[in-house]
């Protein structure tokens, strides 16, 4: 996974901070709260050095994280404007830019870690594929839209040469997989390295973002997650996001480069993962 935790910033916004006039820096600064909520699972590993250490966003301004079980749940807070940096799948975000909700994209903060395992030997190639039943992802999630036009690309109808079992959730599908109930399962890391550690049957068959970057060039990647920032905010206090962005991005690097320590903290900070899972995660 941490090819997959790389920030890529909206340097436009980042420029933004130096907006702040003269007379507002001699004024006494005002009381700023806002709440940053992350998705429960792999989308918010990036910020658990940042839930945890709770850096400093300017003087008199207070940070609430928070952990959400669902995009359901998540998706509707947005809707309401409860939260103010998020991050989410990039087709929640989409969805949330066609309803013309005010919060603007910011970041990519999650890159492909999205894998076919399998018990069968056969499966080899995207062709072997073909004809057989497969645990997906959500219907209409990101993996599963990635998937599908992937199994497109090689000639597979997914609407006709496969049977696709859509599961409730990359839990229910790992649970599966170990079971031995499933023979093939669109799986995201860290549930990949879970499944594999559980089932010595199981391997990986076949990498999507390899598969991607064959289809549409070497240098291009497809991105799973994203931080979004509530566009009022956005506005008001540059400086602000600014500062949350840099943080951002350097608790995604001390991440990367402590993987012991952050599956302690995610541990911690229930976000879901078991702290072993996420060490070796990581660095897949």
């Amino acid at each position: 996974m941490k090819k997959s935790l790389a920030l890529l910033l909206i340097v436009v916004l980042m420029m933004a901070a130096a907006g702040c006039t003269t007379s507002k820096q001699s004024a006494a600064p005002e009381t700023v709260n806002f709440k940053a909520a992350a998705l429960k699972g792999p989308t918010a590993v990036g910020m658990v050095k940042m839930m945890d250490s709770n850096p400093s966003m300017g003087e008199n301004v207070k940070v609430e994280y928070v952990i959400e079980p669902s995009p359901d749940t998540l998706t509707a807070k947005l809707l309401t404007g409860e939260i103010e940096f998020a991050t989410i799948p990039t087709n929640s975000a989409a969805i949330l830019y066609n309803k013309g909700v005010a919060y603007k994209l910011v970041a990519m903060n999650t890159w492909g870690v999205m894998y076919v395992v399998s018990s069968d030997p056969a499966i080899k190639t995207w062709a072997d594929l073909k004809g057989k039943s497969i645990d997906a992802a959500t219907k209409g999630s990101a993996g599963d839209v990635v998937f599908r036009y992937l199994l497109s690309k090689n000639g597979i109808d997914p609407a006709k040469d496969v049977s696709l079992q859509y599961i409730t959730s990359p839990v229910e599908q790992a649970q599966l997989a170990i079971a031995g109930k499933s023979t093939i399962s669109v799986l995201p890391e860290p549930w990949v390295s879970t499944v594999l550690s559980k089932n010595p049957n199981l391997k990986v068959a076949l990498d999507l973002q390899q598969e991607w970057k064959r289809i549409n060039g070497a240098d291009v990647q497809f991105a799973q997650t994203c931080l979004v920032v509530k566009k009022d905010f956005a506005d008001q206090h540059p400086d602000i996001m600014a500062r949350f962005l840099e943080e951002y991005a350097a608790s995604i690097d001390w991440v990367n480069k402590n993987t012991t320590e952050a599956g302690a903290l995610i541990v911690k900070h229930d976000i879901g993962i078991p702290a072993d899972v996420a060490a070796d995660a990581i660095p897949r």
